[in-house]
């Protein structure tokens, strides 16, 4: 008899949730090796993130999400979102070449005519460029802009918020490391503002309800 391993604290929340759409991913046809892999990298980011390596969760998303060279339309759409990112950056072709160390920057233009096809290590020079500190939130927001039809099936399934869920915990954990200070407070003084954040964050979501709720009621019936 095989003894399932022990599950780390940290993972516990998204193990749960991993076992909450199992049943739904079994009766999966069509989509049951999409849905597996990304169930499968779902864990991996996890790890990674909790790890510290923020890269590495960033490559494991990319291996279930990144569009085949054959799809012309997914790539012409990653071209637009990587030219709308570099001109809000300010960076020029040749610029944005140098930074992610093509020896040939005409192949940036390539890519943002949609005329090539993005290579695996080229995301992950990009998201070291525009998504230094949140990589994994970069090539998401990316790859749901190159494949819109992979992500709503994901979506549809569940299983892409397992993902995301570890992107937004990371993005918490970015709050804490960022600061050098907090790593020389006192356990009295870390729980006193863990606490005030805690407030803060249950503040701002019951301003969000009460802002959706009030949006909701004023909105004018249609006249003719």
């Amino acid at each position: 008899m095989v003894t399932p391993a022990p599950v780390a604290s940290g993972e516990t929340g998204l193990v749960n949730q991993v076992r909450a759409v199992a049943g739904r991913l079994l009766a999966v046809s069509s989509a049951a090796g999409v849905a597996g892999r990304t169930l499968e990298a779902a864990g991996k980011v996890s790890r990674a993130l909790l790890d510290g390596q923020a890269m590495e969760a960033a490559a494991e998303v990319l291996r279930v999400v990144l569009p085949s060279a054959a799809d012309s339309a997914a790539w012409a759409r990653t071209g637009a979102a990587v030219r709308k990112l570099r001109e809000s950056a300010g960076l020029t072709i040749a610029e944005l070449g140098v930074a992610i160390d093509l020896q040939d920057p005409s192949l940036v233009e390539a890519l943002e005519n949609g005329r090539l096809a993005v290579s695996f290590e080229l995301i992950l020079r990009l998201a070291a460029v525009f998504g230094r500190k949140d990589p994994v939130g970069f090539v998401m927001g990316l790859t749901r802009t190159a494949n819109p039809e992979l992500w709503k099936s994901l979506e549809d399934l569940g299983v892409g918020k397992l993902v995301l869920q570890s992107v937004r915990e990371h993005q918490f954990v970015n709050i804490y490391r960022s600061n050098d200070d907090a790593r020389s407070l006192s356990d009295e003084e870390f729980t006193e503002i863990l606490s005030f954040t805690q407030a803060a964050f249950a503040m701002a979501m019951a301003q969000r309800a009460r802002y959706k709720q009030h949006s909701g009621a004023s909105v004018p019936a249609a006249t003719e």
